[in-house]
């Protein structure tokens, strides 16, 4: 992991743990995605994976006070393993299922700093952005990375609402279909 994403992570895990909404928001938005993809890899259901991290979510919100978390992507994705252990506990299992669960390994921190390179993500979805039409990237750029509300986009480019929430919608599609496919390659 680099330096640089190391000193990212405390400074966002310091304002969350000091109940900073946004500082959640970057961090859920960073690790979302990678916590769905694996989640799926290991109960095999996008519908449950999304389920499984959006508690693990709630839980990290209402526990932020209380958790003492060191390498928060390390936390968070032994929180995904442990999640869907919790969910297959609670199920009853047939042989393939039992034999996948033996051959899991555990995750190790080096594993998650070469699957979860941040400069690499962020250069995939660089590149993913620059293959929206040029209007698609220009309203998602300004909604996400330069925090414009839906209206304030709107009345700056002369388009209607709904016309925003459409071309995000389209972009948002896009980069998730994008970065799955792209992610699904790198990760066990």
């Amino acid at each position: 992991m680099s330096l640089e994403k190391v000193q990212t992570n405390k400074l966002l895990l310091r304002a969350f743990k000091e109940s900073n909404k946004k500082a959640f928001r970057k961090l859920f938005e960073i690790y979302w995605e990678p916590m769905i993809v694996k989640a799926k890899i290991i109960v095999g259901d996008e519908s449950v994976a999304k389920d499984l991290v959006q508690d693990i979510w709630i839980k990290l919100w209402q526990k932020r006070e209380e958790i003492e978390i060191k390498n928060f992507e390390a936390y968070i994705f032994k929180a995904v393993q442990n999640g869907c252990f919790k969910y297959y506990r609670n199920r009853k299992f047939d042989s393939v299922q039992l034999e996948i669960i033996e051959k899991l390994q555990p995750i190790t921190e080096s594993d998650i700093s070469r699957q979860y390179d941040l400069e690499a993500t962020q250069s995939l979805i660089g590149h993913s952005l620059n293959e929206l039409p040029q209007r698609c990237k220009e309203i998602f750029e300004l909604s996400r990375f330069e925090d414009y509300s839906n209206d304030e986009i709107a009345s700056k480019l002369g388009i209607s609402k709904r016309s925003v929430e459409n071309q995000i919608s389209l972009a948002i599609k896009y980069l998730r279909h994008s970065l799955a496919t792209i992610l699904i390659f790198f990760i066990p």
